[in-house]
């Protein structure tokens, strides 16, 4: 039965492990609308993971720094997304933020016109219409290595190659695609 402490002082207790967002609707339904994720005992965490024993939290959105760092992060998984409806056999790489925004390494055959950026950009903002949810799921080495050969990701393959001491790693899953990442992420991307 995990008790919550929150910034002001109070506490809440639950009967059973539970996640940052659920936490966040506890308190109220515009606290959850805004949830973007959770520091829980000073770590960011997802808004869907668990917490199991008694615990700090604060809830973050969209007026916190760490909330325009996650937003700017899950905007990289979205052009990540569009770009792989559009281009079906670019290779991904990274997808990080930057001090003012995001980008995403790609390798392709086709060089990127300006046209093709407006239509970029107009399936990221046709994704984030449908306010999709975004899915975390732990994956074994073995999963996530199955995972990227079947989708001929041979730079996210390198990259687990290139942490030999990891066990587990944290996939999101944006509709049918499907990234690799420590996170924390929005929610959905809507």
């Amino acid at each position: 039965m995990p008790i919550i402490t929150l910034p002001d002082g109070s506490t809440k207790q639950f009967d059973e492990a539970v996640s940052v967002m659920q936490v966040a609707e506890s308190i109220g339904a515009g606290l959850a609308k805004a949830t973007v994720a959770g520091r829980v005992n000073g770590q960011l965490k997802d808004a869907c993971d668990l917490i199991t024993e008694d615990a700090t939290l604060e809830i973050v959105t969209m007026k916190d720094e760490d909330g325009v760092h996650i937003m700017r992060h899950s905007c990289a998984h979205l052009l990540g997304h569009a770009l792989k409806q559009l281009y079906p056999d670019v290779k991904m790489a990274i997808g990080p933020v930057i001090d003012n925004g995001f980008y995403y390494d790609i390798d392709m055959d086709y060089k990127i016109t300006p046209a093709d950026l407006k239509k970029i950009e107009q399936r990221m903002q046709q994704l984030a219409k449908t306010k999709y949810a975004v899915v975390k799921k732990m994956l074994s080495r073995q999963e996530a290595v199955a995972t990227f050969e079947d989708r001929g990701e041979d730079y996210k393959l390198e990259l687990i190659r290139d942490l030999p001491n990891e066990t587990e790693f944290g996939f999101y899953y944006h509709q049918e695609y499907v990234d690799m990442c420590v996170g924390p992420h929005l929610p959905n991307m809507g």
